[in-house]
């Protein structure tokens, strides 16, 4: 849960600086630069925080062992890591860049978080998973969260000042 949190944290620290620094710096160098930072992080989270102290080493195994599999195994291997590099960590930040600038991170934060909810939505119906109370509490939360920053002044990105958002 406390990883959930600091997690929280830094996505909302991340929407916060990408409306700063998305009117500054063009959108490419700044999704290579975040791309090429999340890699080193990474990692150095691989090479110092592993069980045995190999992570890198592990890793590089543990690829080579999944790649030896059957080649079946290796285009859905391929096709998740295409997926997750290109899609999730390069066209929608690009896409989140323009995006963000025009509606502010308040709202883009909706979309967001709105992560979780869509998900208990997607298994209720997919998985036949119930909602118990709490579940329905929180998605009633999310929702009215959503109406209070829907209905919130949208900043205009090309406002002249330092703080668009106030």
């Amino acid at each position: 849960d406390a990883l959930c949190v600091l997690a929280a944290g830094f996505y909302a620290t991340y929407d916060l600086r990408l409306f700063e620094y998305g009117k500054k710096v063009p959108p490419l160098p700044l999704i290579k630069t975040k791309i090429g930072v999340q890699a080193l992080l990474s990692c150095l989270m691989l090479a110092f925080f592993s069980e045995n102290g190999g992570g890198l080493s592990e890793a590089s195994n543990y690829i080579h062992e999944l790649m030896s599999n059957s080649s079946s195994d290796a285009i859905l291997i391929g096709s998740a890591a295409l997926w997750s590099g290109l899609a999730v960590n390069a066209i929608a930040p690009f896409l989140q860049v323009g995006g963000q600038q025009t509606v502010g991170a308040a709202r883009a934060q909706i979309v967001y978080a709105s992560q979780p909810l869509c998900a208990a939505i997607l298994s209720f119906f997919a998985l036949h998973e119930r909602l118990e109370q709490n579940g329905l509490i929180g998605g009633f939360l999310f929702l009215s969260a959503i109406y209070l920053a829907a209905s919130a002044y949208s900043p205009d990105p090309d406002c002249g000042v330092d703080n668009c958002e106030v």
